[in-house]
């Protein structure tokens, strides 16, 4: 594995942060390379993170020839890096994305000789894990419904660069539309079933200096008949991430920033408490490091054969789908077939 070099593609906060990942995973800084069209992300990376980086792809490429490439651009990027990848037939790992640009002609290259995926990283979250067992072992009997709202201040997010500028204040690559694939791919994973219709509203409801929506709304139908509503907006002061998931023998309660999970059992008629662990983060972010190397840990055990990838992008697609689906429906105000 440490033969292998990795070149990192996009320099800002998730491309940092997947080389501390490999790091963690024991691969050698002297095989991790990065490249990004912005000097001063190259020169930061280099400072803190001592490895080599490049600020043109066409020599980044020619000079490291990686053998994996992890490609952390914005979404609207991604299909240019991921089909050179895909064309050399080189491993590739790209962060989660709104948009299915590039995905039919990916279709033609994708083969059993090199590991292609996109990222699931919060099915890799402590609490989603936590849940997802509880859940399976029918703890609170048959799902009925459940309610899930996100929220977080969008000026929050990258509190060291101007939100006004960045990838996620835009229409086209809204902090909304980021995260709703990106809650949905775990939520699906846990209710075990994809949705079916969709009813959708977004809106752009405050004075952010943004042309993005700042608010989605979505009432679900999954395939096996669990019902959901998911909330995400970009206006919440206090972070907040609250799952409720009502069951025929019981209640599952999470909220994000508590580390905990409260089982209601109606056989008991009590509340169980489940703590869980919590790592450390890093300055100015929430979320804790520890699914995002983990992650990655499974990328590279697929990489070596160990194991597959627990996420594809024919499941991708359907989730790209579902959101494309929610703003057609948010646009007309009719529940649509997924």
């Amino acid at each position: 594995m440490n033969k292998l070099k990795f070149l990192i593609i996009g320099l800002g906060s998730m491309g940092k942060r997947r080389i501390r990942n490999l790091l963690f995973n024991k691969i050698d800084k002297n095989f991790i390379f990065g490249f990004d069209t912005d000097i001063k992300k190259c020169k930061e990376t280099e400072k803190k993170y001592k490895i080599v980086s490049f600020s043109n792809f066409k020599k980044a490429d020619n000079s490291v020839l990686p053998d994996v490439y992890i490609i952390s651009t914005p979404p609207e990027h991604h299909s240019r890096y991921f089909l050179q990848a895909a064309k050399k037939k080189k491993h590739f790992f790209v962060e989660v994305t709104t948009t299915d640009k590039g995905y039919k002609d990916l279709k033609h290259f994708l083969d059993k000789s090199f590991v292609a995926v996109p990222s699931c990283t919060y099915r890799y979250h402590p609490a989603v894990v936590k849940i997802n067992e509880l859940i399976k072992s029918k703890k609170i009997g048959k799902i009925l419904f459940y309610n899930y709202q996100l929220g977080q201040y969008l000026p929050d997010w990258h509190p060291w660069e101007d939100y006004r500028k960045v990838y996620f204040s835009k229409k086209e690559t809204g902090g909304c539309m980021e995260m709703f694939p990106y809650e949905l791919i775990w939520i699906n994973m846990v209710v075990n079933s994809g949705v079916e219709k969709i009813l959708g509203v977004t809106e752009k409801i405050s004075d952010l200096e943004i042309t993005a929506d700042d608010y989605y709304s979505a009432l679900l139908l999954h395939k096996n008949g669990i019902r959901g509503n998911i909330t995400i907006d970009l206006l919440s002061r206090s972070p907040k991430r609250t799952l409720r998931i009502v069951g025929s023998d019981g209640i599952l309660d999470w909220e994000w920033q508590e580390n905990l999970i409260k089982l209601y059992s109606a056989k008991k008629r009590k509340w169980i408490m489940i703590s869980l662990n919590h790592d450390n983060a890093e300055k100015n972010y929430i979320n804790t490091e520890d699914m995002y190397n983990y992650e990655i840990k499974d990328f590279l055990k697929a990489i070596t054969g160990k194991q597959s990838f627990p996420y594809s992008f024919d499941e991708d697609q359907k989730i790209i789908n579902t959101l494309r689906v929610l703003e057609k429906s948010a646009n007309i105000r009719k529940m649509l077939k997924v």
